[in-house]
């Protein structure tokens, strides 16, 4: 689906194996997008599949037809994106709860594929976890760690739309789902408190869904940070891309609350837009950003705005940062490149 990162990285897999030579189909559930590959009815699957074909499967929820291409005979590569604990979805969203539940017990069924390719350590480490101990032992130390997309520099293709001109003095910008997991609610207590420290601060909170209990509450909840301080809050949906690369390039800072993630999209974002990025010490996201990972405390909002304008203060450590971060994201460029999943494919056997 459109501004979906597994479905995003499904359709750049495709490209670029299809540019190396590979015959691909590509096959979804749901899709409302066609480019740049088309995108087939996964009911129809069943009676396309060949005998010599490679089957490559993204896993990131629970999947009711994973158990039935496990047990086909083709040679079959995963690619496991990580799986969001239940105990982290709102429990109102009784469907997600279980959803989650179920797909990380499928952990186990992944263990039986040929090859296996993982978004980072820590989610290589979460699937070993899950796996009977003959499987784990043998794709121990052959998980192939791979950043969920194909080329980090993809932004210098999107043209930037214009913004309605902002006089903030510092602006912050979160990218990502509007769910209690990813800490958004705290990411608005952060920037009324780093309003003390600061003239003035603007808040760009890009993500869906549109609505529900929690995006309400986030809305409600703004509205009262605006009316207490100087702080100018913006909730946007389904915005364009040339829009998303406009908000990089003008916000001051990035931001990110996760308590749980596989990879984390956004951070590697904020490097490719040369911002620095202020996040929590979730493993996924310090194996992203390395040297240029600037963590704030999780559970103080207080402390964290005061981390937050003391870097800000220090045009020195500004400085030195910026070059963490360039060279960070020269690395990433390499590693999101695509060799690994061709040399994964090259491990497949015969």
């Amino acid at each position: 689906m459109h501004h979906d990162a597994v479905g995003s990285f499904c359709r750049q897999v495709a490209v670029l194996l299809q540019d190396a030579g590979h015959p691909v189909r590509l096959w979804a559930e749901n899709t409302n997008v066609e480019a740049p590959h088309k995108v087939e009815d996964r009911r129809d699957f069943w009676d396309a599949v060949q005998p010599d074909d490679v089957i490559f499967f993204n896993h990131s929820i629970h999947d009711p037809v994973l158990e039935r291409i496990a047990a086909l005979p083709h040679r079959k590569v995963g690619y496991f994106h990580n799986v969001t604990p239940p105990e982290l979805i709102e429990q109102a969203d009784v469907a997600t709860v279980e959803n989650c539940r179920l797909g990380l017990l499928e952990r186990g069924v992944l263990g039986s594929f040929d090859v296996i390719l993982a978004n980072s350590e820590a989610s290589a480490n979460c699937l070993l976890e899950g796996m009977t101990a003959n499987d784990a032992a043998r794709h121990r130390g052959r998980i192939v760690v791979c950043p969920p997309l194909v080329g980090a520099d993809r932004w210098s293709k999107v043209i930037a739309e214009a913004l309605v001109p902002s006089s903030a003095s510092v602006k912050m910008l979160f990218v990502g789902r509007l769910v209690p997991h990813k800490g958004v609610q705290e990411i608005l207590e952060i920037a009324e408190a780093l309003s003390n420290h600061v003239p003035s601060v603007e808040l760009n909170i890009v993500g869906g869904p549109a609505g529900g209990a929690y995006v309400e509450a986030l809305k409600e909840q703004a509205r009262a940070v605006e009316e207490r301080t100087s702080t100018k809050v913006m909730v946007r949906h389904g915005i364009s891309d040339g829009e998303l690369k406009a908000l990089y390039e003008d916000t001051t800072i990035c931001i990110a609350h996760s308590t749980h993630e596989g990879f984390c999209i956004p951070a590697l974002d904020a490097l490719a837009f040369d911002k620095p990025i202020f996040v929590t010490a979730v493993p996924a996201i310090l194996e992203v950003l390395g040297e240029a990972a600037l963590v704030i405390p999780k559970e103080d909002r207080v402390a964290a705005a005061s981390v937050i304008a003391a870097f800000l203060q220090d045009k020195g450590l500004s400085s030195s940062h910026g070059e963490l971060r360039r060279a960070r994201f020269e690395e990433l460029k390499r590693l999101a490149d695509g060799e690994l999943i061709l040399q994964a494919l090259e491990r497949v056997p015969a």
